[in-house]
């Protein structure tokens, strides 16, 4: 214990000693470069050197000495930068300033500053300020609206603006966004015009009513100009998919499809009424089962769509992964005639002793969809495909017989229970057609996006 307190009482000075070594570090460098003549860099030198050692009189009477100098300077380069034309650069310089003397008086010291520091600073300010703006109307004028819009938001920036400033400011961009997004829909760019005008409309939290009017208009057009209306024709699926899914699956994926996905499309599409679409394929298969891209394009002109989005589950691969088994002991009855029979039993019969096998593990799905996007001519316009993968849990068992002559409890007569497996089946196929019908609708808005600027 007294070894403890000991190694304790050596601590706190060593950590003293430490501290004031930093301390002096901090003044030696800030000597260094005040003799050098980077007077701003000396101040910060010396601040470092307060901040850990309030007790360093010296740090703290260079600081004062060394901060008017270097106020002095940044308003000499200000005062040069301005005469050049570059007011933006000299409202950096007492922008260095600022954030210096904040810095200093955090640690307790406050630097003295010219008398008409203020007023100096406040008209370089508004010399940058009006200069931005300025810069800003020549950009838009030129049509380059994101320079235009850098220069508009970088007036109210830094340079402490009035309100009126401020104001004027928002007033310049939202008159450059609105005016941008007009001429996006004059070039057939719609979506860029509809994103814009959004934007115009976000500027303030509360826009004036004429913007919202001019916006709501803005991207009323743009919609009209750019929608796609998009025809969804049944999933199909190759007979090798169908044969293992079942029909139901192709027929659930499209109900899920039809309820969530489609029912809820993005902005520049539209989905084209399933009931006539249906209807009217109906009428020109005549009975077919297949649904051809030139079948799909020629229902297009009797619903007034642009598009069909066609999907046919191409491929399917199931996998056991993970797989253990044990083995069982059972009793199977035998008829008088078997050979095999070892102990006699109920009349007619005898009993033996067999084994049987459960098998468990990982059930691994792999599913892709083909989709085609189709024109009205019957044209393959674009062809992409979208997967799922999906596993879950499995659990079944092996007789080399007809495992309904064994003799099992309840738990192990599940292992054998083809609607126990299909259960098991069931939880992984409808998460794998929840994700499946995600990736189809989003590769297909994707698809139809892309081709609306």
């Amino acid at each position: 214990m007294v070894s403890l307190r000991f190694r304790l009482a050596l601590l706190l000075p060593l950590a003293f000693v430490s501290a004031c070594a930093s301390a002096e570090d901090r003044l030696a460098e800030g000597m260094a470069l005040q003799t050098q003549g980077r007077y701003m860099e000396a101040a910060y030198r010396y601040i470092d050197a307060v901040e850990k050692d309030g007790t360093l009189t010296e740090a703290r009477d260079r600081l004062i000495a060394v901060g008017d100098s270097a106020v002095l300077q940044a308003m000499d380069d200000a005062d040069e930068l301005e005469r050049r034309g570059d007011p933006v650069r000299a409202a950096g310089f007492y922008r260095q300033v600022d954030r210096m003397l904040a810095a200093s008086r955090d640690v307790g010291v406050r630097l003295p500053i010219p008398p008409d520091y203020s007023a100096i600073r406040r008209a370089i300010f508004d010399t940058a300020i009006n200069w931005q703006m300025v810069q800003g109307d020549a950009a838009a004028e030129a049509g380059r609206w994101a320079d235009a819009r850098e220069y508009y938001v970088g007036a109210r920036g830094d340079y402490l603006p009035s309100r009126d400033q401020v104001e004027e400011s928002y007033d310049a961009e939202e008159r450059l966004l609105l005016e941008w997004a007009e001429v996006e829909l004059v070039d057939h760019r719609p979506r860029s015009a509809h994103i814009i005008a959004q934007q115009a409309m976000d500027l303030r939290a509360s826009p004036a009513r004429e913007t919202v009017l001019t916006v709501r208009d803005l991207q009323a057009r743009a919609l009209e100009m750019g929608t796609v209306v998009i025809a969804v024709p049944p999933v199909m699926a190759e007979d090798g998919v169908r044969e293992y899914l079942g029909g139901e699956f192709e027929i659930e994926l499209d109900n899920v499809l039809a309820l969530d996905h489609w029912n809820h499309p993005p902005l520049f599409v539209e989905i084209a009424d399933p009931l006539i679409l249906r209807r009217e394929l109906r009428s020109l298969l005549r009975g077919q089962l297949v649904q051809s891209p030139l079948v799909v394009g020629r229902a297009l002109d009797l619903i007034g769509a642009d598009l069909a989005v066609m999907v046919q589950l191409s491929q399917i691969e199931v996998l056991e992964q993970d797989v253990d088994r044990d083995r069982h002991q059972a009793i199977v009855r035998k008829t008088s005639g078997d050979l095999l029979g070892v102990r006699r039993g109920d009349a007619g019969q005898t009993m033996d002793t067999v084994t049987f096998m459960t098998v468990g593990g990982e059930l691994a799905y792999h599913v892709v969809a083909d989709i085609f996007l189709v024109d009205a001519g019957g044209r393959e316009l674009h062809r992409f495909q979208a997967a799922s993968r999906r596993t879950g849990p499995f659990t079944r068992g092996e007789f080399d017989g007809d495992p309904r002559r064994l003799q099992l409890n309840d738990r192990q007569a599940r292992y054998f229970d083809p609607s126990v497996f299909a259960e098991q089946q069931a939880v992984i196929e409808g998460a794998l057609l929840e994700e499946l019908a995600g990736a189809i609708a989003i590769g297909t808005y994707d698809q139809v996006l892309a081709g609306v600027r």
